[in-house]
């Protein structure tokens, strides 16, 4: 019997399908199918117009028996009542049941139905799916909005990410190539293939205008392998690939937390990829610097370690056009049209000296400072041994290495306040003290009458000068017998 039914309801059946284009329309209508009364044995009616024979019907989906129902609008309410609930949560959408139904009526003497059964397959069995556009990108549908002026506006606001909307709408009209700001546009295009088309989907996969645009620019996650660097980490590899330890090692299961991992090994990670790409060929002009170069030149009269600016550099100048290809934002190309120099620029001489500087003392002092006189002599004074010269008043405040040597102290020294000690490597050594600017290190070597230093009047000092004293294989001299 039931074989029968099957093959009455292939042949004879019509399909329920209500209409979405028209809510009024589709909210109403449910189309049945119409079968021939069976008469088979005691329990089917002979005379349709018995009145003791009730009729029921089966519901079927693809062949497969749903249920019996005493009255086929107990299944139309519950389908108008899911599109019902369905408008009232996205109430700009239009709706339809994703499938099909067919009734088969049954005329008996003693009706047989489950009612509540019949619904609850009927429920578990068909989705209430809205009306939508599909956006698809190289044939693969990857985003659903309401319709097609809205999917019109995602792929216009996909350019219009990259480009002024006037610059779009001069392009899209026909100009050649347009102008903005400090830019010559001449083509915005989507490098793939993405085209819209009706569908059919559940409303939670319906997105906005928004959305759909940051879906598309951002992409999704698509796997890449990364080459470990010196001195990475699993933990650091997972943090700057935005991903959490344990989602980096549900990647890479040959790895746990405790795996030692090498400079050149490939892990697997995830990244975004954009599912779009919008290409911008453009064109610029721009003014740029012509850096000036510094050519040294060495000069062996002039002391080692010594440097001179013999010319001054001056940048030049030159206008420069350029052809651009940008994708999403990207520079992907950037390629000199032509140039021309407005201005050449001028290069900067330098003089560096290459003269060794001798360390050794030739012996014979020089006096220390430019000019001046000696304010205090060697000896005793006011008490006490005044163990070198104090020299005051002189044409500048230039403190002057007495002969050749190195610096063997540079620094501050109690009442001697700012102090210069060098050794002339003859067994003579000079100090100089009170100074208010030490210019020399450690470990420098300095030539005779070499700036060392600025005269002034630090420590136990009571005014500008400078302390002077002569150090002969260890032992105090006077400084005068030696200038």
């Amino acid at each position: 019997m039931v074989q029968f039914l099957q093959k009455m309801t292939a042949n004879m059946t019509r399909l329920f399908q209500p209409p979405h284009s028209n809510k009024t329309i589709k909210k109403a209508i449910i189309a049945t199918s119409v079968v021939a009364t069976l008469s088979i044995g005691s329990v089917y009616a002979a005379n349709d117009k018995d009145k003791d024979v009730d009729t029921v019907y089966h519901i079927y989906s693809e062949g497969n028996l749903l249920g019996t129902v005493s009255d086929k609008t107990v299944i139309n309410d519950v389908l108008k009542k899911k599109i019902k609930e369905a408008e009232n949560t996205y109430s700009e959408l239009d709706f339809s049941i994703d499938g099909q139904i067919t009734y088969v009526p049954e005329r008996v003497y003693t009706p047989l139905y489950d009612n509540k059964e019949a619904i609850k397959n009927v429920n578990s069995s068909f989705n209430v799916l809205a009306d939508a556009e599909g956006i698809a990108v190289d044939g693969k549908a990857v985003a659903f909005v309401s319709n097609k002026e809205e999917a019109d506006r995602v792929i216009k606001r996909l350019k219009m990410k990259y480009v002024p909307e006037k610059v779009l709408t001069e392009l899209e009209n026909g100009s050649k190539e347009v102008k903005y700001d400090d830019f010559v546009y001449i083509d915005v295009h989507l490098e793939e293939n993405v085209t819209s088309a009706a569908e059919k989907v559940v409303p939670e996969d319906i997105l906005s205008v928004d959305k759909a645009v940051e879906l598309l620019v951002k992409g999704t996650l698509q796997p890449k392998k990364h080459v470990v660097k010196e001195g990475e980490v699993l933990g650091q590899i997972a943090n700057d690939n935005g991903l959490t330890l344990a989602q980096f090692l549900k990647l890479n299961p040959n790895l746990n937390e405790e795996a030692t991992i090498h400079i050149g090994d490939e892990v697997n990670i995830q990244s975004y990829e954009p599912l779009v790409h919008v290409a911008v060929e453009k064109n610029a002009v721009r003014n740029e610097v012509i850096p000036f170069e510094t050519e040294v030149i060495e000069d062996k009269t002039v002391f080692k370690g010594t440097t001179n600016v013999k010319q001054e550099g001056v940048n030049g100048e030159k206008v420069v056009r350029y052809s651009i290809i940008e994708k999403n934002g990207s520079i992907a190309k950037k390629v000199v049209v032509d140039e021309a120099i407005v201005k050449e620029p001028k290069k900067k001489i330098m003089i560096k000296g290459t003269k060794v500087i001798p360390s050794r003392g030739t012996g014979t002092l020089t006096w220390p400072t430019n000019g001046g006189y000696i304010s205090s002599p060697m000896g005793y004074r006011w008490g006490r041994q005044h163990k070198g010269i104090d020299i005051a008043r002189p044409s500048d405040y230039t403190i002057k290495a007495a002969d050749n040597g190195k610096v063997e102290s540079a620094g501050y020294d109690g009442g001697y306040g700012n102090k210069i000690v060098i050794n002339h490597g003859n067994g003579m050594k000079t100090v100089y003290g009170h100074l208010s600017k030490i210019e020399v290190k450690v470990g420098q070597t300095v030539s005779q009458g070499q700036k060392i230093g600025v005269m002034g009047s630090t420590g136990n000092s009571t005014g500008t000068h400078l302390h002077f004293e002569v150090y002969e294989n260890g032992k105090l001299v006077n400084p005068r017998k030696q200038l």
